[in-house]
């Protein structure tokens, strides 16, 4: 095919390799060539020194880019007489900036040529530093920075695009204000004059549509004002609409910034956050925060992080709206059964982003919602930074990146009050805010409610994926190999739709994402609340793309208004501010409240609280068409608590209540039981199918072999619920499982109970005991020779020490294996290490009740004086004891009654200590209200280990202790109980 005169032209021109095939060819250069040759044209031979001093973080290659900027700030307005600026200063100020951000942009390649230069003997200079300037020097001047761009067009086009967008961005924005400044004084400064325009800052808001971004105008005076260069007549119909609500009987009154509309873009009063007086005003902060919560969750909202909310003395602001009425997730991806918890918590008060929401890192976590963010510090996202700038040797760093400070939270004498103390008045206003809705909605519903007439034609921006993967996906393209052409940038941007990186179900927008990353813009989609449609920044038009209108579903979203989803919204706020807690995760509880003490607990109370929670379970499982689920609180690194869908682990997630419900239904027979635990294990097929296809240490070995976190967790919950539930269907998954958890174990770290190569052990032992496979003796073997050659752990817990190692290499050296001497001696010698390290503490998982329970269910450890003596004594010192206010497994009661069932329990006798009082002041009630579980607050979770699946299963045990095993000791139904131990 012949080429096109425009396509010899380019192959031919320098900045050609910058222009990507998927757009649109020209008659002439682009735009952003002819600037770069206008920069280059006015260069000198050889630049000025640049001064002597440090030069940190990309600061020294702001002389190599400045040209550039000043090009881009003499395309700024001169004389604009009805704006009363100092656009002299302003100027200068454009300049600066745009001059810091090219040099963040351009370093990479700097860098990369700074050091190809050094080793090409081209610097000059008797240390590091001089040898740096000697390269601004090369670079600086015309033949350089020709050169550099030359071999890295798609830089010179990164550049010049940037400078043309901001100044075109700036130079609107002038216009705009020199037209409106009447407007502006007269409806957000109170008519006072403010006195002329000396500044314009840039927000960290994304940019878009060609750079631009939202600012704040500073005068003279001290005022400032906030301009959004997208239409604003959804925040003056949010304001509107508050105005409704706020005269409603018993409405708390809200408050919005006053908003001047114009024609796509407007200016927004400033809003500047304020202390509280008085710990009253806090209250009212958060009781009109909980109103502010059920009026933006009725509307779709989402995106309220801690930069979109103003704290302004007891009055919480959002300041920025542009998401209301927002679609659900727009990806089209065919996949497996949905996950009903999941679209739950999509669609419930949690979306808003206004509820705590934690920012996980490798070592730490942040808050970044408008209710809870942190004020500034360390996030645990790390960035590209830079080590031995300015001088040869600098080189580039990923280091965590220092968050500014938020205005977001309540201050009170000085202090940021914890939103978790203020929960009560939180959803005190919430319910106000509930109610209103709910005795309103008819005039708020219909072609022409209130919200129609408000809202219909507004546009609302929608967050197709998390902005976050842009911003690293535009900063990953600056690498210099993706800055020779324009053919290696459009393979990163691709990344999009890619598995693994992006979403490939969003593959019907990357056309339109790639083209706005391409000239580094955040990509953005808007949407119409009245309207099904779907918008592009370019102005693209997707019809129907949404399926529903977003009117209607706000309007299905009030219609659903009632008692049962006000209890879902209030336990998922409630589940929000429990991950706050800064308390140490296994924290044990105080003793249970005093009350009515109903004597010993018969097995038919048992059962009957065993039932009572069992009912919960079933009652608040989110069911979709093929399977159940719930939604808890993971615990993190054992250190966070998250609100999210169950996930596949036995401590949290959807096993434990499967394998309770299953042991339920073995007892009493009821069918409803049994079907929850089967469709809550429904995801398992698809979880190992696409584990098998992953390598080990993308796979299972980051999941890990663990009995609770873990596949060995998995493989002994199908055992499980298979033999309780004759299911053959499970039974079938249990090989496939085995395999995995013998291959997360030879490539994982971790040696302990709970997530790793002995938690993997103790499960296939039991997987083998109930079921006769002989895959799992075999995988067993291999996991017990993996831990004689691993390195104990550091502490002697039960769960995630020397203790948990101990006690299953123990179980195996009791199976008829041969060689078992080994194992027992390494198995006494790891329980010996963990009652050395002093362990104290009525808990299963971390205090001495687990290195007891570890120690008396294995014969061997009972023959050992020592090991004997402490068991007992701990037996001893636990059967003294009050009942425990937490109920549950892992540092609740449940952990505490194992021991107290165990070999080294003591004998009843007169002389003897007082055995542990009855159970009947803690009891779950008929509600299921009461049973603390052992999550922060106690609140009530579905979990095994902190929830109530673990507090049903407890109650089993203590009640049938024949008919149902320990999940803390890896018991399995089925098999004989051989052991270690406890019969």
């Amino acid at each position: 095919m012949r080429a096109t005169p425009f396509e010899r032209a380019a192959a031919d021109a320098w900045w050609g390799p910058g222009v990507a095939a998927a757009e649109p060819p020209c008659a002439a250069p682009p735009d952003w060539a002819a600037f770069c040759e206008g920069v280059l044209a006015g260069l000198p031979e050889v630049p000025e020194p640049v001064a002597a001093g440090p030069l940190p973080g990309t600061s020294g290659f702001r002389s190599v880019l400045r040209p550039f900027a000043e090009r881009a700030g003499a395309l700024l307005p001169t004389d604009l007489p009805g704006a009363r600026a100092e656009l002299a200063a302003l100027r200068a100020a454009f300049v600066d900036r745009l001059t810091a951000e090219l040099a963040r942009r351009a370093a990479r390649t700097l860098v990369l040529e700074l050091h190809a230069a050094g080793a090409a003997g081209r610097l000059s200079g008797g240390d590091p530093a001089a040898r740096f300037r000697s390269f601004l020097r090369l670079v600086g001047g015309r033949a350089g920075s020709a050169a550099l761009l030359a071999e890295y067009p798609v830089l010179a086009r990164l550049l010049a695009r940037t400078c043309l967008d901001a100044a075109a961005a700036l130079g609107e924005l002038l216009e705009r204000f020199a037209a409106d400044r009447e407007g502006i004084v007269a409806g957000l400064l109170g008519g006072a004059d403010p006195g002329r325009l000396v500044a314009v800052e840039r927000t960290s808001g994304d940019g878009h549509r060609g750079g631009r971004s939202v600012a704040v105008l500073r005068f003279a005076g001290g005022a400032r004002v906030v301009y959004k260069p997208r239409p604003m007549e959804a925040h003056a119909h949010l304001g509107a609409l508050v105005a409704w609500f706020g005269a409603r009987p018993g409405a708390p009154r809200l408050r919005t910034p006053a908003v001047l509309a114009r024609s796509g873009y407007g200016w927004v009063e400033f809003v500047a956050a304020g202390p509280c007086a008085d710990e009253a005003a806090v209250d009212r902060f958060y009781r009109r925060q909980g109103a502010l919560l059920a009026l933006l969750y009725v509307l779709d909202a989402t995106d309220l992080h801690l930069e979109n909310l103003i704290a302004a003395g007891d009055q919480p602001v959002p300041v920025d709206v542009e998401t209301l009425f927002h679609p659900p997730a727009l990806s089209r991806r065919p996949s497996g059964p949905v996950d009903p918890a999941a679209l739950a918590l999509a669609g419930s008060v949690h979306r808003t982003g206004l509820l705590p929401t934690l920012l996980l890192g490798e070592d730490s976590a942040r808050d970044v919602s408008g209710l809870g963010g942190d004020a500034g510090g360390a996030t645990p996202v790390e960035v590209v930074d830079w080590a031995e700038a300015g001088t040869d040797r600098m080189h580039l760093v990923r280091r965590a990146h220092a968050a500014a400070g938020a205005a977001n939270r309540p201050v009170l004498h000085g202090r940021l009050p914890d939103p978790a103390a203020y929960q009560e008045a939180l959803l005190a206003g919430f319910r106000a805010g509930w109610r209103v809705l709910l005795a309103g909605r008819e005039e708020l519903l219909g072609e022409d409610g209130l919200l129609a007439r408000l809202f219909r034609a507004d546009e609302v921006r929608v967050v197709a994926r998390a902005t976050q993967v842009y911003w690293t996906l535009l900063e990953e393209s600056t690498h210099p190999d993706a800055l020779r052409g324009a053919e290696e940038r459009e393979g990163l941007l691709e990344l999009l739709g890619a598995p693994g990186f992006g979403d490939p179900g969003l593959g019907w927008l990357l056309a339109e994402e790639a083209a706005e990353l391409r000239d580094g813009d955040i990509p953005l989609f808007t949407a119409r609340p009245g309207s099904a449609d779907l918008w592009s920044g370019r102005g693209r038009r997707f019809p129907g793309a949404l399926g529903r209108t977003g009117l209607d579903r706000v309007a299905e979203r009030l219609a659903a208004l009632g008692p049962r989803d006000l209890e879902r919204q209030e336990w998922i706020v409630r589940a929000a501010l429990a991950g706050r807690s800064a308390a140490p995760a296994h924290t044990v509880s105080g003793p249970a409240p005093a009350g009515g003490d109903l004597g010993p607990v018969d097995p038919e109370r048992l059962l009957a609280a065993a039932r009572t929670l069992g009912d919960r379970l079933v009652g608040e499982a989110h069911r979709g068409p093929d399977r159940v689920n719930w939604l808890g609180l993971d615990l993190l690194g054992e250190r966070y608590w998250r609100l999210a869908p169950a996930g596949a682990d036995l401590a949290c997630g959807y096993p434990g209540p499967a394998l309770f419900l299953a042991q339920l239904a073995s007892l009493t027979g009821e069918a409803r039981y049994a079907e929850t635990a089967r469709l809550a294990l429904r995801p398992v097929p698809e979880l190992l199918e696409r584990l098998a296809g992953l390598r080990p240490a993308d796979g299972v070995g980051a999941v890990g072999s663990g009995a609770f976190c873990g596949l060995g967790g998995v493989a002994y919950a199908l055992a499980s619920v298979a033999v309780l539930l004759d299911d053959a269907g499970l039974r079938a998954l249990l090989e496939p499982a085995v395999e995995l958890t013998v291959a997360a174990a030879g490539a994982e770290e971790s040696t302990a109970l709970r997530d790793g190569t002995a938690g993997a052990l103790a499960a296939l032992l039991a997987v083998h005991r109930a079921t006769g496979s002989a895959g799992a003796l075999r995988g067993a073997r291999t996991c017990a020779a993996l831990l004689l050659e691993r390195p104990l752990p550091a502490q002697g817990s039960f769960a995630g020490g020397a203790a948990g190692v101990g006690w299953a290499l123990l179980a195996f050296a009791a199976t008829p294996a041969p060689g078992g001497a080994p194992y027992r001696e390494a198995g006494l010698a790891a329980l010996r290490r963990a009652v050395a390290a002093g362990p104290a503490g009525d808990s299963w998982c971390e205090g001495r009740t687990g290195v007891a329970l570890a120690v008396a269910d294995s014969p061997a450890a009972m023959a050992d004086p020592g090991l004997a003596r402490f068991a007992r004594e701990a037996a001893r010192a636990a059967a003294a004891g009050a009942p425990l206010a937490d109920l549950s497994p892992c540092h609740g009661e449940a952990g505490v009654r194992e021991l107290l069932g165990s070999a080294a329990a003591p004998a009843g006798r007169a002389d003897g200590p007082r055995p542990r009082g009855p159970l009947a002041a803690a009891l779950p009630g008929p509600d299921g209200g009461a049973g603390r579980c052992g999550t922060p607050g106690g609140l009530a979770v579905p979990g095994l280990l902190t929830g109530r699946a673990g507090i049903g299963l407890g109650l089993l045990r203590l009640g049938f202790p024949g008919r149902t095993d320990s999940v803390l000791l890896m018991r399995s139904p089925g098999g004989a109980r051989t052991s270690t131990g406890t019969p």
